[in-house]
């Protein structure tokens, strides 16, 4: 969708500077034109003119020497501000996922010569230096609530929301949902009507998982209530646990959706070893992630990589631009890649 036109003139001045100061390819910092020629040439007051450079001014891109003029920051002098990271619940970034969002955004900031922010208290909350001290804030929906957005959006705060939620704002999509319909979708193909959910890993990334497996199971017909999922807090004794519930459910489930890597591989080694159960023979399970440590069991997982690292780079771009620039945020989708294994097949017989 193309920018909407600045609807003030003072808007329109911060909008036509900071454009050519960031067209610009200098590293050290550059004179800028002088208020009496910004007047001039924009048709605009003096009044108007100091307004502007003081949008400049606070979203780091130019500075002013008292006697000298204003100047804009170069490449390699520019200041960027903080990358919160804003998680309620602190465990999250444990999970290797988010920690590879963090990574990636990390990369960003550092190369920008700033850093990233995690926090876990509400933006209500937050002192005024600590949110004037960021540039903008990557959201995890977890416990999030919508006025905890509109208290960014009042601070002037761009903001994306990580993973697919039912807030309202721009977000990155990583295709979680879709990539969990489509999986779902390939196991009802198969025949496969008792199907049986294992989660747990993580609330918030379990969420956009759950709700694509449930749009599946829904256009075919099947009440998600009747579909049953065990759930984990994502210790491995608990894993082990929860996977022993899977296997012992009756009807025994013909297929499994595991919520992550470290759960199919679980419950793949504890039906082999532990129950005489055939994978995929007599059990079909798919997962999500493609953790590169898990590529070598066997039978190998038919799981689905996201771009998590890549979409934390991205969004750390998106937000350090629209913090200089003022520009709205726009989403930011990735494509799931789907990893063929062999877990999965077609429903037994004597099922």
């Amino acid at each position: 969708m193309p920018s909407q036109r600045p609807s003030t003139a003072r808007a329109r001045l911060v909008a036509a500077v900071t454009e050519e100061i960031l067209n610009r390819n200098e590293q050290a910092s550059f004179p800028i034109s002088s208020e009496h020629q910004l007047c001039r040439r924009f048709g605009v007051s003096r009044v108007t003119v100091r307004l502007a450079l003081s949008d400049l001014e606070n979203r780091g891109l130019i500075y002013r020497k008292h006697g000298k003029g204003t100047f804009a920051h170069g490449r390699a002098t520019r200041t960027h501000r903080y990358l919160g990271i804003l998680m309620k619940s602190p465990q999250t970034a444990e999970h290797r996922p988010m920690a590879e969002m963090v990574r990636g955004a990390q990369t960003v900031m550092a190369s920008l010569r700033s850093g990233v922010l995690l926090i876990s208290t509400p933006p209500e909350e937050w002192q005024a230096d600590k949110a004037s001290s960021l540039g903008g804030v990557i959201v995890v929906p977890q416990e999030v609530t919508a006025k905890d957005l509109d208290i960014l959006k009042n601070r002037n705060l761009p903001f994306l929301l990580f993973t697919e939620s039912e807030l309202p704002g721009p977000r990155v999509e990583l295709g979680q949902r879709e990539a969990a319909r489509h999986m779902t979708e390939q196991l009802l193909r198969l025949g496969h009507r008792r199907i049986a959910l294992l989660t747990g890993y993580d609330a918030c990334l379990d969420a956009s998982k759950r709700m694509g497996v449930h749009d599946a199971l829904r256009d075919a017909g099947i009440d998600p209530a009747q579909v049953p999922e065990v759930s984990t807090h994502g210790q491995e004794g608990g894993i082990f646990q929860a996977a022993r519930e899977v296997l012992q459910l009756r009807p025994r489930p013909t297929a499994v959706v595991a919520f992550d890597d470290s759960l199919g591989s679980i419950l793949s080694f504890q039906a082999r070893r532990n129950e005489g159960i055939q994978v995929p023979a007599e059990l079909s399970i798919v997962s999500f992630h493609d953790w590169p440590y898990l590529n070598y069991i066997e039978p190998a997982l038919t799981t689905v990589r996201f771009e998590f690292f890549t979409a934390g780079q991205r969004a750390a771009e998106a937000l350090s631009h629209a913090a200089l620039t003022g520009e709205p945020v726009a989403d930011l989708h990735f494509e799931p890649a789907y990893r063929p294994g062999h877990t999965i097949g077609p429903v037994p017989v004597d099922s």
